[in-house]
């Protein structure tokens, strides 16, 4: 039986393994067109939804805090979810911004809470079981104090603007109907769910659980940023009630199974960059179906931390804010703004 040269062996083996990464070229180039020219995904097919239901007999926080009350209840109060709503016996600051404007001194004994103190500071007083009625003057802010108001010379409070655009992220427990909720500000149901005592055997059955994040794939992508979107989305509609904000939204919930939103603002140069890019970062994970950044990749829920913010790995959502060079703590000019929040 002959045998080849030498030279002809390694010959054929050169070519062998050229014909290999021609092959591995191609197929990765399939690859990545495939991915280029996947259709999107429908963010409405997956999951399960409670839509129109009424709203769970959650636990409520004052009952979570029996367990946490060292390692969440101690920061909660700073927290900017637990401050959505103020009680004016809490926030001796901005009682004394609204102290400070005497056009106000007609209706300023009747404000009991304050929304917003980052950009704008807006007035509200009760109106009725799980509601609230709202003044219609607003102070921007800047700085911790007012540098201008708006609507200051007519103050007047109105029964259903709070109940019509700003429940839904502002308060909890909304129900679509009567559109009252049952707690003001943000409880723990908003973002955990309906937790179940077993949960203290098994903490992969509370969403936002240490075991819970650590599953991977995009399911659970999906369903926790939905529940970052039910607030942070800003510009949805719910196509059953056509409020600003979900029908009966609970964590582990499908969002988007009644939450419509144009995710062509993404790509919306007109959109400022902090709503263009939580757009974009839920459009690759509902419509794009990528599960490697959420918004727990920058984000902590319980602490104000921009620890994990600056150590992700620089990607193109960071520049929606930050400039392609320098240190990730300077961000972009730019002004915020929001048809639905009304600033």
């Amino acid at each position: 039986m002959s045998t080849l040269p030498p030279f002809f062996l390694r010959v054929l083996s050169g070519r062998a393994l050229g014909a290999l990464v021609l092959l591995l070229g191609i197929c990765l180039a399939l690859v990545a067109l495939g991915a280029a020219t996947q259709a999107p995904i429908d963010p409405a097919a997956w999951g399960a939804d409670h839509v129109g239901q009424p709203v769970p007999d959650y636990v409520h926080g004052d009952e979570c805090l029996f367990c946490h009350r060292y390692n969440i209840g101690a920061t909660w109060q700073q927290n900017a979810h637990g401050l959505t709503l103020r009680q004016r016996e809490d926030a001796p600051a901005l009682t004394t911004i609204l102290e400070q404007q005497p056009a106000l001194t007609p209706v300023g004994h009747d404000v009991e809470f304050f929304l917003g103190s980052r950009h704008r500071m807006r007035f509200l007083k009760k109106a009725g079981y799980g509601r609230l009625a709202l003044l219609n003057t607003q102070a921007v802010i800047d700085r911790g104090r007012a540098v201008r108001w708006i609507d200051v010379e007519q103050p007047a409070w109105d029964a259903n603007r709070f109940a019509d655009r700003c429940a839904g992220c502002h308060a909890t427990g909304v129900d679509a109907k009567t559109r009252a909720f049952s707690a003001f500000g943000l409880d723990c149901y908003t973002c955990h769910g309906d937790v179940t005592l077993d949960h203290t055997k098994d903490t992969s059955l509370i969403w936002w659980s240490a075991k819970r994040r650590a599953l991977t794939g995009i399911e659970p992508a999906r369903a926790m940023i939905s529940i970052c979107a039910q607030c942070h989305l800003r510009g949805g509609r719910s196509r059953s009630t056509g409020l600003p904000y979900p029908n009966t939204f609970v964590a582990g919930d499908n969002l988007f199974r009644d939450f419509e939103v144009d995710f062509a603002k993404s790509d919306d140069a007109s959109v400022n960059p902090g709503d263009r890019h939580i757009y974009r970062v839920v459009r690759d994970v509902v419509v794009n179906g990528s599960s490697a950044l959420t918004c727990y990749s920058c984000h902590r829920l319980h602490v104000s931390s921009t620890a994990r913010h600056r150590l992700i790995p620089r990607s193109a959502v960071c520049l929606d804010c930050h400039d392609t060079g320098g240190d990730k703590l300077g961000t972009k000019p730019y002004t915020v703004q929001s048809a639905v929040c009304e600033y």
